[in-house]
């Protein structure tokens, strides 16, 4: 079976450095047409498809390997990848080696459609499979309209874009012309922007009793054009807030409101009396109460593009409550679905929506009356938009089509008009609704007009959808992919089907794509739930086949327990082992930390007759995100390249150390010229561990003892933890580090100091032969912090008490705490009596130490000190002669 070239070679540094860019890249990218979560970069899944079809010319043909990799690396960029003459070489070459007929590629994880796009793109006949109905709606208007409708004619236009263009105005004047009344403009046709709300609570003390807003901070503007705040006037039965120019004249901090937080806690302050409300009362408040609605504040932006924040005047708030009188008079859709969502949101999400805790327990109740009402408003008018078309005798699935992209730009409108969508004052910009993969509790929040001159409107969403649109038909023009709705357990496919199967499966439980969808899916359901009416059939989501870790109470019917998550996966990579080829390949992405993730994953693969031949750490995340669960996220993929395995042998336990070592060392220095730090580094190496794994079908002890997965994943981590101590301390003899010393630098170097979960800690531990309860005694290198665990430095630690052979990194801590306090004879004394102070490999574990810490880190500061004089020390420690035989510190106090 003659290898890929993606089991040889891949141009990383280039394909990480696009995808790293496109990341930051909007116009024209998909994940412009619809918000999803987790999607990769498109340079990365060409590449991978690509590579997964074409085989590996062989160390006998260089020059064409060398050019296969140059045309790679040259169409990895956002820009190229639209340009026929940089990827036609790519075109080409997978002509020539599949002449018969295109390679067959699926993605039964098909989520926001990057990766058959890219096979669509390179030509492949590709199908994309997701139980998820938004995300399937997604691959349409990404894999198969564009490819059937949004090409260019033979004048150069684009006939489908104008129609989308058309039909967009008749909506937006449509659903204008219902809202006059509700969203008020001057006499000139102009019309605010941006309206500004805060929830309000009563004060907590009876004797004040004043209705409080609750605002994040009293910043309305701070960027180069405006500066405005908000101050606050005290009335007698309420505190209302007043525009202000500039920052305080009274030196009070305007970064803070009355809303302040402290890791999770929230605590509101009354700024008349000063009560305070702690989080759990005020969640009990809202419970009990619920909160109210106060618009404070507007922003007018003209026709010149002039903006002028103003407070609202009373035709605004007439205009507020006749919003809430018809919203209530609304009809009911003719199938008996409400106009305004008031499907409840799923109880037990509360990680993902924490406005549940606060009573906000509807769809329909995260948006204000009047949010409610211009979106109900625009999902009937792209109802009616899609009669009318009809009706003047468009084809009915180029209408379909259509409006399809309607509803999406709806959902667009959605995201950035709900009451948890903020403000950011520094660029005057509203932040969308999901900044993360979970919905933030927000208590000041902004609400658009969708067809005034302001931000994140009508016009920029059907802007950024055309964009994408563009993009797409340029990709797969006449090749649409074909796009299913399927189970991932249950593929309807025949045995050995696919050429290929490129995958990036769910990771337990990062992300909960059901739920977090329900956000969209209510809003889809009313704007063109009619056309698809088989993904609309339930309330929300269908979550029952979904192949999670649903982190759900466990009472609840949503709870999905990890071993019903890894049962679900097993069965999924069961369906892929029957679908694909038997020479053909299955490439998986996986970026999880996790150990006991990537031990389940192996003995998945195993168990349905997969094996790791090669694997690649890509970049697939946008450096600077934010995430909810850092834990299980990394910076980079790994690209795990499988094949079907028919027979293997038994394994003897030392040959598979001596062999995991080797391919190790070999594959991390590939991986060296990435720049991989930290946990990307550890986890880089999980890919080659797995390809020595699958040689054997069991590993054996010369007793016949069988050993387990996990104790050769620790066998990995120990190998990659040698590496990498080896590089930090620049090749000195790693036999005179302790074991407490390696850890130490490695947790330095792998995870900047940060707490990382237990589990992480756990294995760290275990990757050195330590045990994480000594190392979290009275004085020890490590400290519980929550659920996690915290490394410490010298001036954390509390006293270091050092024993007659003790750790060098103990040695390390006593001495730069000595030497900042001065103590020079017992400084002499701990390096002398120990024999640091000789030893080459203590002083390379200083200097390593004191390079991975951050400027300005304390225990940074104490270690530049204390090697900045290694020469004076060395030569007193030499001439130190020992006055006693055993070496006890106890005074080494921070």
């Amino acid at each position: 079976m003659k290898r890929a070239l993606i089991e040889e070679k891949l141009p990383l540094v280039t394909v990480n450095a696009a995808s790293e860019r496109e990341k930051h890249l909007r116009h024209g990218h998909i994940s412009t047409m619809h918000l999803w979560w987790a999607r990769r970069p498109l340079a990365m899944a060409r590449t991978v498809v690509l590579a997964s079809l074409l085989p590996d010319p062989g160390p006998g043909s260089p020059r064409t390997r060398d050019g296969l990799l140059t045309d790679i690396g040259n169409a990895a960029r956002f820009e190229a990848a639209a340009k026929p003459g940089a990827l036609a070489p790519l075109r080409d070459a997978l002509t020539a080696a599949w002449p018969q007929q295109p390679a067959k590629v699926l993605d039964c994880f098909a989520g926001g459609g990057a990766i058959p796009l890219e096979a669509a793109r390179l030509g492949c006949d590709t199908t994309a499979v997701d139980i998820n109905p938004v995300a399937h709606l997604i691959q349409r208007c990404t894999l198969e309209y564009p490819a059937r409708f949004g090409g260019i004619d033979e004048s150069g236009g684009r006939p489908f874009t104008e129609e989308l263009t058309h039909w967009a105005a008749w909506v937006r004047k449509t659903a204008d012309g219902r809202l006059v009344e509700v969203l008020p403009r001057a006499n000139d046709g102009s019309r605010p922007a941006v309206y500004f709300w805060a929830r309000t609570m009563t004060c907590a003390d009876p004797h004040c009793g004043r209705t409080v807003p609750l605002i994040s901070s009293r910043k309305v503007a701070d960027s180069s054009r405006h500066k405005v705040r908000v101050d606050y006037d005290i009335r007698k039965d309420r505190i209302e807030l007043r525009l202000a120019e500039g920052s305080p004249v009274d030196g009070s901090d305007w970064r803070l409101g009355t809303k302040t937080s402290r890791g999770s806690q929230v605590t509101a302050t009354c700024p008349a009396c000063g009560t305070a409300r702690p989080d759990r009362e005020l969640r009990a408040y809202a419970r009990e109460h619920g909160f109210g609605h106060y618009l404070y504040a507007v922003l007018d932006i003209d026709a010149n593009g002039v903006r002028t924040y103003r407070e609202p005047t009373a035709s605004d708030l007439m205009a507020v409550e006749q919003a809430v009188v018809e919203a209530e008079s609304l009809e009911d859709y003719p199938d008996g679905t409400t106009a305004i969502p008031d499907e409840r949101v799923t109880p037990s999400q509360y990680r993902r929506y924490p406005n549940l805790t606060y009573g906000i327990d509807t769809w329909a109740g995260m948006f204000t009356p009047r949010q409610r009402l211009v979106l109900a408003v625009l999902a009937q008018a792209v109802r009616n938009a899609h009669a009318a078309m009809l009706e003047q005798g468009v084809e009915p699935e180029r209408a379909q089509a259509l409006a399809t992209y309607l509803g999406l730009a709806v959902d667009r409108i959605v995201d950035y008009n709900s009451s948890f969508t903020t403000w950011r004052p520094s660029v005057e910009a509203p932040r969308s609704t999901f900044p993360q993969q979970a919905i933030r509790m927000a208590w000041d929040f902004t609400e658009i007009d969708p067809f005034g001159a302001g931000p994140s409107g009508w016009t920029s969403a059907l802007s950024w959808i055309t964009q994408a649109l563009h993009h797409c038909a340029s990709a797969n023009p006449g090749n649409p992919a074909r796009v299913q709705r399927a189970n991932a357990q249950q593929l309807p496919f025949a045995d050995g089907e696919f050429d290929a199967v490129i995958i990036d499966p769910p990771y337990y439980d990062a992300f909960q794509y059901g739920d977090l969808s329900d956000f969209f899916y209510v809003w889809l359901k009313r704007s063109i739930g009619h056309l698809h009416p088989e993904l609309f059939a339930t309330a929300l989501t269908p979550k029952r086949a979904e192949v999670i870790q649903n982190r759900a109470q466990r009472e609840s019917a949503e709870y999905i327990s990890r071993d019903e998550f890894e049962a679900r996966l097993q069965r999924a990579l069961n369906e892929v082992a029957r679908v694909v080829s038997d020479d053909g390949i299955v490439s998986l992405v996986f970026a999880h930390t996790d150990t006991a993730a990537w031990e389940h994953l192996l003995r998945a693969l195993r168990r349905s007759g997969l094996v790791v031949t090669t694997s690649w750490p890509m970049q697939s995340e946008r450096s600077g995100r934010t995430t909810d669960n850092i834990g299980s996220v990394l910076a980079s993929s790994i690209v795990l390249v499988c094949r079907k395995i028919f027979t293997a042998d038994d394994g003897f336990y030392d040959d598979v150390v001596r062999d995991l070592e080797a391919r190790i060392t070999e594959r991390l220095e590939v991986f060296e010229d990435m720049k991989l730090s930290g946990a990307d580094y550890f986890v880089s190496a999980i890919g080659p561990a797995f390809e020595v794994f699958a040689k054997y079908s069991r590993v054996l002890r010369l007793s016949g003892e069988e050993v387990g997965v996990d104790e050769l994943m620790v066998l990995a981590r120990q190998a990659v933890a040698r590496h990498a101590t080896r590089a930090l301390t620049r090749g000195q003899s790693l036999e005179r580090l302790d074991s407490s010393s390696l850890f130490y630098l490695t947790w330095r170097w792998a995870y900047d100091g940060l707490a990382i979960p237990a589990d992480e800690a756990y294995m760290l531990c275990r990757a050195f032969d330590l045990h994480l309860d000594s190392l979290t005694a009275r004085g020890g290198l490590v400290k519980k912090s929550g659920a996690d665990y915290k490394l410490l430095g010298p001036h954390e630690r509390g006293p270091v008490k050092l024993g007659q052979r003790p750790s060098w990194v103990d040695v390390m801590h006593a001495a730069c705490l000595l030497h900042d306090q001065g103590r020079r004879q017992e400084l002499d004394a701990l390096l002398g009596t120990s024999g640091a102070g000789t030893e080459p490999a203590f002083w390379a574990l200083v200097t390593a130490v004191t390079e991975l810490l951050p400027e300005g880190a304390r225990e940074r500061t104490l270690l530049l000190g204390l090697g900045g004089n290694r020469d004076v020390l060395e030569e007193r420690a030499a001439r130190y002669v020992p006055e006693f035989e055993e070496l006890t510190l106890f005074g080494t106090q921070p």
